[in-house]
Order: structure tokens, then sequence, then C-alpha cells
């Protein structure tokens, strides 16, 4: 039974690589889909099959995190007869978090789910009817009690909540400061923008390399007419039935 009055976050147990992996927090705001090295080792997914990366990724206050690397598994949602598995992309990283992970868009959007944060539930479609999986409200307060403990022992290096109203949270500073590079000669308004900290040939190359390729830039709607849909489609994840 949900407490209907509540901000809980949607936190959810998951299949992952056949391991039931709980404290999974459904992130509609993330880029990526998240799984922490703790959680991971537990797996005993072969060390072999991590790719190794060398990129960060930021949270909310633009606090970045290293990649430790990155795997493909296969996560599956709901129960028989509505039950669905896919392959996806999972980032590895080592910092202080109550979750064992993260799932993103990528994951969200390739099952076609909606997520209601007022009932914690995602449904999706499958070819037998609604699939469902369902949040754990006690374990979604457990995990954020015990984020506001860690935050008064120490400064968490990220986030993956949102900003709890009591505490002031500052905005983050631009890494570095952006240039605009004027695409055409005679039009203040194609422009696009390159990092300031560039100089040199590599600058150069960028510059021309954009330049070059000016005519694939979509400048206005009417730029956009005639892509094919394998190339880019838009969908709204409502059901075509209803009005």
């Amino acid at each position: 039974m949900i407490d209907q009055q509540h901000d809980d976050a949607v936190v959810v147990r998951l299949t992952l690589a056949n391991f039931n992996v709980g404290r999974i927090l459904i992130d509609t705001g993330s880029s990526v889909n998240v799984l922490h090295q703790d959680a991971f080792a537990e797996m005993d997914t072969s060390i072999d099959r991590l790719e190794l990366v060398d990129w960060s990724i930021f949270g909310f206050s633009g606090g970045e995190v290293k990649v430790r690397g990155k795997i493909k598994l296969p996560v599956t949602f709901g129960a028989n007869p509505t039950q669905l598995t896919i392959m996806q992309t999972f980032v590895i990283v080592r910092v202080p978090s109550t979750y064992n992970g993260i799932i993103g868009r990528p994951v969200l959007n390739e099952l076609g789910a909606v997520v209601s944060t007022a009932h914690l539930k995602i449904k999706f479609p499958t070819k037998r009817g609604v699939g469902e999986v369902i949040g754990d409200q006690e374990k979604a307060r457990e995990c954020y009690a015990a984020r506001l403990k860690k935050k008064k022992a120490a400064k968490e290096t990220f986030s993956i909540d949102g900003p709890d109203p009591r505490v002031e949270v500052k905005q983050g500073e631009l890494v570095e400061e952006l240039t605009k590079i004027q695409m055409f000669p005679n039009s203040d308004e194609q422009t696009v923008q390159i990092g300031s900290l560039l100089s040199g040939k590599l600058k150069t190359d960028l510059v021309n390399f954009l330049k070059t390729n000016s005519d694939i830039f979509a400048w206005s709607t009417s730029d956009m007419q005639g892509i094919p849909s394998d190339v880019e489609v838009h969908k709204l994840n409502v059901d075509p039935n209803s009005k």
C-alpha cells in the first residue's frame, strides 16, 4: 500500500544479467544507465567483458565522476506474461551512493515506458498487454534517509537524486567559457559555440570542419523536411486507441 502523501523517488528491483538487484533508481533526467562498482562486483560478472573508457559523467550539481568502464547487460522488466528483456549499456562508477544503480532514458525510451512518480509505477507495452514494475516506497525512503546521513558525515561527490528543498544547492559553474563561431560571412544568427580553451591547429581544424559541413545543420524547421523515419522520428508513448 502506497502512502499517497509523498514525493518519493521510484526505486525498484530488477533482474540484471540473471541477478536480482534491488535499490535501483528510475531517473528520467539521466542520459546514461549507471551501475555502481560494488553492485557490479557482487554480480560476479566477468571483468573481461568490461570495456575500459576514458570519460566522465556529471551530476545535477556539476560534480564530475570518472567512469571505470562500460558493459552491455540484459535487464528484465515485469513478470510473465507481460515481461520484457532488453540489452542495454551500463557505465560502472565508484562513488558514495545509497543506490545500486540508475535506470535512465536509454532503457525507458527503448521500453516505451511511462513512469508515474505519483503512483510509483513504470508501465510499458508488450505483445501480451501492458507490463508494469511497482516501486518500493519503503526502500526509497530508506535510501533517501541514508543519503541524508551521508551528507551530514561527509560531502558526497555525486548526487543522483533530486535536491532536498531544505538544503541549499549552489549553481554549478561552467567548465569553460564558450566562443561563438559565425558559420556564414553575412549571418550573425547562424552560429555555433566551441570551447574557449581551444587554440592553435586544433581550433582551426575544428572551425574548418564545422564550416565545411555547414550544410547538414538545421537552422529552422524548414531545414528538417523529408528526414527518413529510420534516421529520426518523434513518438509519444500513449495508447493510440485513447483520445
